[in-house]
């Protein structure tokens, strides 16, 4: 039985990723992949100040060559700066730049009003039931990170 639940569980993790990408990010005009990608690095550089390009994209499932122009970008746009690291001379940091932090505060703005729009063709108890099952899936994948 309990092979089972779980093969049910990981199921439904698996669908759940395209659906989520299908209907909720891409269908929003407003954000474009790009900035979704900026938003995430952005996310990792607020909660850890400065870190390795190399540790980013692993992070964040980015290859190197796309976290390179991604950061390159990042950088033009006065998002992020270059850091030399102060235990490893060889090694450069990314730091997310006050600019950076206010662009990332309006993303999340947009992105929230859009996710708002999207939820407005649902009724309250439709809410109230996707409300639930996300947070207690968030508390769930949260422990299965620690793990």
């Amino acid at each position: 039985m309990a092979e089972d639940i779980r093969d049910r569980a990981a199921d439904a993790l698996l669908a759940l990723i395209p659906l989520y990408y299908k209907n909720v990010m891409r269908q929003r005009h407003t954000i474009t992949g790009v900035q979704v990608a900026q938003l995430h690095t952005l996310g990792v550089l607020m909660k850890c100040k400065s870190m390795p390009m190399s540790e980013i994209g692993s992070h964040l499932y980015i290859s190197r060559p796309y976290m390179t122009r991604l950061a390159d970008l990042m950088i033009a746009d006065g998002l992020v700066e270059r850091r030399p690291d102060p235990t490893d001379r060889r090694v450069i940091n990314l730091a997310i730049t006050e600019k950076g932090k206010k662009y990332l505060k309006e993303l999340i703005s947009w992105s929230k009003k859009d996710l708002k729009e999207s939820l407005a063709n649902l009724d309250d108890h439709e809410i109230g039931k996707l409300c639930t099952a996300l947070e207690d899936a968030y508390q769930i994948l949260t422990k299965l990170q620690q793990g």
